[in-house]
């Protein structure tokens, strides 16, 4: 028999089709994210996964400018499929200036990033996230984690931790240092720390023109720490920076606790829009970050030329279902109606109309199996129930009907049901 070869019956490299156990799975994390970012009045969006390219490139960073997947159109526009949701949304707020401020969207949708595919990558994703705009306040800051720990608690990371980090304070640590021209290289470096031994890090910023020396030092200086202490060690570095950050811990220790919060100075994330306060979440003993955000203060006036202070975060939505073991999340058939003959179809009908207007799913049999056979169909496929409906149940108003799970059997008078 012939068909398409085996690499064309699967899915493109670095997607996968979601069939209906991992699907509600999926879409079981999607209602309990969802109802997170709703009880603290976010409202969700949607935009177009095609954007124009110059719109995903203009601040996003050569190694995601990389990992764009770019096309030209019929018309020869370039064009791109969105790599995150922050950026559209920008895109979307800089012609919707009547959009009270501040703005509390949400999103939980698909995004693409053409990268190596590898445990926890792929390049068609889930993401969930949050964008807060038009507040520079440690309020805001504090508000943005604490949806952020809820949405990871609710969706079942007991054990998780969010490391924090200032991009601010990397800056006035490189300046301290005179190496704010490797800026960009020790950013690189930094946003490794958590992947690759130390004297890889090192080597980054050593091959990139960073003193041995130097390199080891800000290794050692980019260290962790409780989140209690961040505000005396930014304020040796900027004394504004430590007045936030005293206000920050503040608010979140008032809202959710600091029990999940820790100071990292080597998060800064990879994206080339963030300006300020940068942080990543961690569940469990899951290796890689399920999440991540920031302040991006200067993105939107690229887009509308108005300066508007914004943050938000990403939740990568397979990731978080893999730390927290939700694989699949069976949706059995309600009800499955067998008939033996063409006569009693109307009545199966009439029945099936019945009770999926009170909610139920109901399968009718299509005529092709024998009552052993369907019985041992709906046993695979996860059924409740079982109702029959012959000669004999026609002529006495009735159904039989068989409860799957209590392995029980009954009739019952056709307009009860």
């Amino acid at each position: 028999m012939s068909g398409l070869p085996d690499h064309l019956r699967r899915p493109p490299r670095g997607m996968r089709d979601w069939l209906p156990p991992q699907f509600y799975a999926l879409k079981h994390m999607e209602d309990v994210l969802s109802r997170v970012a709703e009880s603290f009045g976010y409202r969700r969006v949607e935009m177009p996964v095609v954007e124009h390219f110059e719109v995903l490139a203009k601040k996003a960073g050569q190694e995601v400018i990389n990992e764009i997947y770019y096309f030209k159109d019929k018309a020869g526009r370039d064009l791109g499929l969105r790599f995150d949701m922050t950026v559209p949304v920008a895109r979307a707020l800089s012609y919707s200036l009547d959009v009270p401020r501040p703005v509390r969207w949400y999103y939980f949708t698909k995004v693409f990033r053409y990268d190596e595919p590898q445990h926890g990558r792929y390049r068609e994703f889930y993401q969930f996230g949050i964008e807060l705009v038009g507040s520079s306040t440690p309020r805001a800051d504090a508000e943005v984690l604490h949806v952020l720990a809820d949405s990871l608690s609710a969706a079942g990371a007991v054990d998780y931790v969010v490391k924090i980090n200032d991009r601010r304070a990397v800056d006035k640590m490189l300046e301290a240092l005179g190496l704010s021209a490797y800026r960009d290289v020790i950013y690189r470096a930094l946003d490794k720390k958590l992947k690759l031994p130390r004297e890889e890090v090192v080597a980054v910023m050593t091959s990139g023109g960073v003193p041995r020396d130097k390199a080891e030092k800000i290794y050692d200086m980019t260290s962790e720490m409780p989140l209690q202490e961040a505000a005396d060690h930014l304020t040796r570095l900027d004394q504004s920076l430590g007045a936030h950050y005293a206000k920050l811990v503040k608010y979140l220790d008032a809202s959710t606790g600091l029990g999940g919060f820790r100071f990292d100075m080597s998060i800064v994330r990879g994206l080339d829009y963030y300006t300020g306060i940068v942080f990543e979440a961690f569940a469990g003993e899951y290796k890689l970050a399920v999440g991540g955000g920031g302040r991006y203060d200067d993105l939107l006036e690229l887009y509308s030329g108005i300066k508007t202070p914004a943050l938000g975060f990403a939740i990568g939505v397979e990731r978080l279902m893999e730390a927290v073991g939700l694989h699949n999340v069976e949706k059995p058939l309600d009800y499955y109606i067998y008939i033996f003959d063409d006569e009693a179809y109307p009545q199966a009908v009439a029945v099936a109309k019945k009770l999926r207007s009170a909610g139920f799913s109901v399968a009718v049999e299509l005529g092709e199996k024998s009552l052993k056979e369907a019985f041992e169909y709906i046993l695979k496929i996860g059924t409740r129930y079982l109702i029959i409906i012959g000669k004999k149940e026609l002529e006495r108003g009735v159904v039989k009907i068989r409860d799957l799970q209590k392995r029980e059997e009954y009739e019952k008078p056709i307009n009860e049901l």
